[in-house]
């Protein structure tokens, strides 16, 4: 903002209905995103210049005006805040960064013979989800240990159907073998499954009481084998019930959530407790200044996470919500039901809480120590390289191909944060475009696409620009990068390229920068770290590489069918799983996928049958 004066303008003119309003500065940036009751009476607060914090202090210098959009309801206001604040990342909103979503239990209802697997992202298949689960790993313990009790399959549909003999889950008694007609019957793979729901659902009890009671029953007719598989059941369920410190059985749906706070590093801890298990625990690291209150950044993280994730009807905390009321009535809005939000003050629920605590201050810890770490490393880079700037950001970039074909390049990001996978970004690399093993051209069109003007200005994709580049290559491309870089006029960006010495041993590595060899001891942690950085580039480019290569790979087989674009070719290989069930398929089959006709069908069982 230009002056006070023109900002007292502005807000005079704001209507003094609930609603949100945007903070943009001269270059058409958001800054901030916010809600109010009433906008105008909530824009004045900004007028009084001596009562706000050096950081929305910073923040009104810059803004250059103001949109609102109005809302029926303060309710509304928040809610429309919070999805405008995921979907723009303002530079001073409080910002919550692992948008990861959360892994269920799937059981498929859409076979005769249920299937037991693991699942992320929208919920559209027949059948029952359980969870959430806090991590992968927890909700691997927990399937692994139905597995071995329920004896649930877990292969796909097309696998199931084309079996003639049971696999090796069978064998070493992970399933029961549904995909033959001698293992098991339809009822009693049922009754498994309702078994396995029960136990999801909270009824473990009564399932362990009937197999204690069929191991005594086994173990009278002196058949110990049996009785002895019952035995490692009980057991097995036993483990799922106390893999954690803390269990509540009397709580069926609840979150526990424990903010630590370490000036503008916070931690939020978030368990997750559902029919009685603890099915794990995440932590948060939202983005904030040291100005913010606790209890601010504490609500931000609420309304984000529960306008993203379905919330359960309980959450325990360590500190109140300053606007609880407006954030359980705009939770019910979208969910249709209560969640309460309680700071236990005694017995069992205060105790779960205080061991959150424990939890979340020792993540922090090991967060700051982490991030002084990266900190001392990237400053170490920076004396090495003679820098003025200090380096906030490195992106390294590597290629991958096999023989000029699939070819891709990657970029990977290193912060003050450490690696960030989220900011790691691929380019596919078509052979129209570069000629095959052109790796100066590879290169070239990576950089080109990454610095381009509309990848710069595209906040989703690069969030800023680097301080310094690494590039897996020699002087030639050293030269290429530094090449246009200056076309681009980000002559300000560092670059450093390495390149494998004699026979590619790592302790002959030689690094380039500045146009000289040499420069940096090969036993220094700077030069560890290069080498780290160029390692994670290329391992991030092969993965994408050999993802790309495998997709193909799957196709490639099909391509010489006339009418069979990649489009249909796609829908045959996400119905029947595999190449090999395709050519086994009868043209009655292929034709029963929506967009193969019955024309189409025909040419394919042709082409693999004649």
């Amino acid at each position: 903002m230009k002056n006070l004066n023109n900002l007292k303008k502005i807000v005079s003119q704001q209507p003094t209905s609930a609603g949100i309003y945007k903070m943009i500065n001269a270059k058409d940036k958001i800054l901030y995103v916010g809600k109010a009751k009433n906008i105008q009476n909530r824009l004045r607060s900004y007028l009084n210049h001596n009562n706000l914090s050096n950081r929305i202090k910073r923040l009104v210098t810059q803004v250059n005006k103001i949109d609102v959009v109005i809302t029926e309801t303060e309710k509304e206001a928040l809610l429309l805040e919070a999805n405008l604040i995921k979907k723009l990342k303002p530079q001073f909103n409080i910002l919550l960064r692992d948008d990861k979503s959360f892994p269920y239990i799937f059981i498929n209802y859409e076979h005769d013979y249920p299937q037991i697997s693991k699942h992320r992202g929208k919920q559209k298949s027949i059948g029952k989800y359980y969870g959430p689960f806090a991590t992968i790993s927890s909700l691997d313990h927990t399937l692994k240990i139905l597995q071995k009790v329920f004896l649930l399959r877990s292969c796909e549909d097309t696998i199931f159907e084309n079996r003639s003999k049971p696999c090796l889950l069978y064998q070493i008694e992970r399933c029961s073998g549904p995909c033959v007609d001698y293992t098991i019957n339809k009822k009693d793979y049922l009754d498994s499954v309702k078994s396995a729901e029960d136990f999801l659902s909270g009824k473990q009890s009564n399932l362990q009481q009937e197999l204690s009671s069929k191991m005594n029953t086994e173990s009278k007719k002196l058949n110990f084998e049996k009785a002895g598989s019952y035995r490692d059941k009980i057991v097995a369920l036993t483990q799922i019930q106390s893999q954690q410190n803390i269990n509540l059985k009397d709580i069926k749906d609840t979150d526990v959530i424990s903010i630590s706070r370490q000036g503008n590093k916070s931690c939020v801890q978030v368990f997750i407790y559902r029919s009685g298990q603890n099915w794990g625990n995440r932590s948060f690291f939202p983005k904030h200044s040291d100005e913010e209150e606790t209890s601010e950044i504490l609500e931000r993280f609420i309304v984000d996470f529960y306008t993203k994730y379905t919330p359960p009807k309980n959450v325990l905390m360590n500190k109140n919500l300053k606007d609880q009321k407006l954030i359980i009535n705009s939770l019910r809005s979208i969910y249709g039901f209560r969640t309460n939000f309680v700071v236990p003050k005694q017995g069992k629920k205060l105790d779960i809480v205080t061991y959150a605590k424990k939890n979340s201050n020792l993540s922090l810890q090991a967060h700051i120590t982490q991030s002084m770490n990266n900190k001392q490393t990237l400053k170490k880079l920076q004396s090495v390289l003679e820098i003025k700037k200090n380096i906030k950001r490195i992106e390294a970039y590597d290629n991958s191909h096999l023989s000029g074909k699939n070819a891709v390049g990657a970029m990977v990001v290193f912060s003050e944060e450490g690696f960030n996978k989220k900011a790691y970004r691929k380019f596919n690399i078509n052979q129209d475009e570069v000629k095959s093993s052109d790796d100066y051209g590879m290169m070239s069109h990576v950089l080109n696409r990454r610095f381009s003007k509309e990848a710069i200005n595209d906040q989703k994709k690069h969030n800023n620009l680097p301080e310094v580049i690494l590039i897996d290559g020699g002087k030639g491309h050293y030269d290429l990068a530094k090449t246009i870089l200056k076309d681009k006029k980000l002559k300000d960006i560092k670059v450093i390229s390495i390149y494998k010495g004699e026979n590619r041993k790592s302790i002959l590595d030689q690094i380039i920068y500045n146009d000289q060899k040499g420069f940096i001891k090969k036993d220094s942690p700077s030069y560890f770290f290069i080498q780290r950085l160029r390692d994670e580039s290329h391992r991030f480019a092969l993965g994408a590489h050999k993802a790309k290569r495998k997709k193909d790979m799957k196709s490639s087989e099909l391509e010489p069918i006339s009418g069979l674009g990649r489009y249909r070719r796609k829908l045959l290989l996400n119905h029947f799983g595999s190449i090999a069930n395709i050519k086994s398929a009868s043209s009655q089959d292929l034709s029963k996928i929506k967009g193969i006709s019955k024309l189409l069908s025909e040419k394919i069982y042709d082409y693999f049958n004649n």
